[in-house]
Parts: C-alpha cells; structure tokens; sequence
C-alpha cells in the first residue's frame, strides 16, 4: 500500500524525528510505501499548512493510508474536528492509522465513541496546559522578571558552582 505520515509537534524544542523514526518502520514492518510526509510544527488547535496539502494530496488519490503517531497530534481541536478529518479521509478512500491507538479499527462497534472520548482527552489537555501557562506567567509577572529568575548577578557560594547560563 502507498503510505503517507503526518506528524506534529507544538513547538521547535520538541523533535519530529521520533515520531518519524517509529511510522517508518511500522510502514516497513506492514511492506507499506511511504510516498508522502507530511509534518508541522505548531499548535493542533490551529490550521497547519501541511495538514491542508495532506487533503489535496489525498484527494489525487497518491495514498491509501495515511500514519499518525496518534489521535491527539491529529488535532486536539475536540471530537467533532477529529471525527470529520477521518471522515474525509475515509471518503477518499483513505485509511488511518495510529500508531499510539492500533485498537481504532473502523470495523468495531464503538469506533467513533472511542475516536470521540480520545479527542475530547486531546482537547481538555490542550486546555489545561494552557491555564498551567498561564498561571507560571502570572507567578513570574508577580515577581518582576519575564523568565521568573532572580534579577542580577548571582552570588557564588563557597562549594556551589554556576551553571552555564550563569546560575547556581
């Protein structure tokens, strides 16, 4: 089968090439051709370029299967959103698989109930990251510095050495 990945990470400390290494040989394991990768480096509540040309591409029927890591670097913009990403694909004739989630065969009774309870997790985690953020923000603002380290030079102590970015 003609394969495309699709991977996704938040931000640019993060790495793709695990998720990357790992789809590589499921599809070799499975005798799948990759044909197509596709990945982005942002938030999976926002609209990501590479995700858009994964569609057009998938609408040129160039792949059978489409490989994730898993539901939730999809998208985590909630169970309605994910439901219909797999619903588009699947009317093009496209399967998916992820990684993370090889339980989620369509041909099970509660598939969409399973898809939707994983994708409503996805969201309420996006969330409650985004209160943690907000709250350290709020916490440093308090304290009058931007990364929440004390201000100034620090005092070395007898028998304590400076890290390299010059604190103790």
């Amino acid at each position: 089968m003609r394969c495309a990945t699709y991977c996704r990470i938040s931000t640019e400390d993060q790495c793709l090439e695990n998720q990357e290494r790992e789809l590589q040989a499921w599809a070799d394991r499975e005798g799948h051709a990759i044909v197509a990768r596709y990945s982005d480096v942002m938030s999976g509540a926002r609209r990501r370029e590479s995700l858009d040309d994964l569609f057009d591409t998938a609408r040129r029927h160039k792949f059978d299967i489409v490989a994730i890591w898993s539901l939730d670097r999809l998208t985590r913009e909630g169970p309605l959103a994910t439901l219909l990403y797999i619903h588009r694909l699947n009317s093009l004739g496209v399967r998916v698989y992820s990684h993370q989630e090889p339980y989620l065969d369509p041909k099970l009774p509660f598939y969409e109930s399973i898809i939707s309870l994983l994708a409503d997790i996805a969201r309420w985690e996006r969330l409650r990251r985004s209160e943690r953020t907000k709250a350290g923000m709020a916490r440093v603002a308090r304290t009058g510095t931007k990364s929440g380290r004390p201000i100034g030079r620090p005092r070395k102590r007898v028998g304590q050495s400076i890290d390299s970015a010059g604190y103790i």
